[in-house]
């Protein structure tokens, strides 16, 4: 009796052994399959852009997934265009996408009141302009009371109107701003719906490949060439939580730039830029003028001290920023992960 109790015993204790191993082998692959799921989200990002279609700033984005750079870096980017930068922004701030491009002076005005964004790459060449179709509109002083296109209340287009007029010493109150979001300011204007709009160099090439005329009334690089133009940015609890998959992101971005300015690919590209709803020619020569004014930096986060410290204090004087609560540069930006993704690439080389 006592010989098959104990025989017994042992089978249990086997059988109990061989459930504990199935156990944390099953628990061991749940963890690893858990661990795996949680890496592909943290490298998964939602990026907003302006414009439906995009506007030609986006051209970057479109270009580094169709050629792949993003999927090559070890992220997968989702691009979401937005009407306007202001909404893309807004919907950073509401957690629906992970960080969006900004109209510089926007994102420093969220900032100014509090707002929990940080920019960690940027654009610092400007090429706004104010375009007429009109005779009557041959200088800045002309524009006081003409409606004039812009993208949005607060927008890019709007703040570089606002920055343009202090050229005759205008302000915003002077004119009549229309909004007319992405692509349509260049249409009205093509159309004759208004006589004045603020433009991209892009919406000039347009204008030219159908033989309209549209004469540069005020530039930005006469009122000041130093403005800074579009900020990356994220809330900082996302940067933390997603540092790597951002990371990656910027690797990406940086060898895209690199790409983009091989002149050997620039059929290409300017295939790519479609995109924006213009034909290859459009886009060729618009292609061509972006890339001689160096407007997406080249080896350069873009996120310089002088030009967006120089932006700041501009749209204090405007009144977009209050007096009383002025950023510092080391307030808008996080620059620490564009240096760790350029020297990732360059290791990578």
């Amino acid at each position: 009796m006592y010989r098959g109790l104990r025989g017994r015993t042992a089978r249990i204790v086997v059988l109990l052994a061989a459930g504990a191993t199935l156990l944390l082998s099953a628990t061991t692959a749940g963890s690893a399959a858990t661990g795996r799921q949680a890496a592909q989200r943290d490298a998964a990002l939602t990026i907003g852009y302006p414009g439906i279609p995009p506007i030609f700033m986006a051209v970057r984005l479109y270009t580094a997934q169709s050629m792949g750079y993003y999927k090559h870096y070890g992220v997968n980017v989702t691009l979401k265009g937005f009407a306007t930068g202001t909404d893309a922004v807004r919907a950073v701030l509401a957690g629906q996408i992970d960080a969006a491009w900004s109209p510089t002076p926007f994102a420093l005005t969220l900032i100014a009141k509090g707002n929990p964004l940080v920019a960690i790459e940027g654009m610092d060449k400007v090429d706004w302009l104010i375009g007429s179709n009109s005779s009557s509109i041959k200088t800045c002083s002309d524009l006081k009371g003409q409606n004039i296109g812009v993208d949005s209340i607060g927008g890019a287009r709007y703040q570089a109107l606002q920055a343009m007029l202090t050229k005759c010493k205008l302000t915003i109150q002077d004119v009549h701003p229309v909004v007319l979001p992405g692509n349509a300011a260049i249409q009205a204007l093509l159309a004759g719906q208004i006589k004045a709009s603020v433009l991209h160099l892009d919406d000039m090439a347009l204008a030219q490949s159908q033989g309209a005329t549209i004469n540069k009334v005020v530039t930005i690089a006469q009122t000041d060439p130093y403005q800074h133009y579009d900020l990356l940015v994220t809330t900082r609890a996302n940067l933390a939580a997603k540092r790597t998959a951002f990371m990656h992101m910027l690797e990406a971005d940086i060898a895209t730039t690199r790409y983009m300015y091989n002149p050997k690919a620039l059929d290409k590209v300017a295939q790519i830029a479609t995109v924006t709803g213009e034909d290859p020619a459009v886009t060729k020569t618009a292609l061509q003028q972006f890339l001689a004014l160096k407007w997406w930096p080249l080896d350069r986060s873009g996120l310089g001290i002088a030009g967006i410290t120089r932006t700041i204090y501009e749209n204090v004087k405007l009144g977009n920023i209050p007096v009383g609560s002025v950023p510092k540069w080391k307030d808008v930006v996080d620059s620490s992960v564009w240096k760790q993704a350029f020297a990732a690439v360059n290791k990578k080389k």
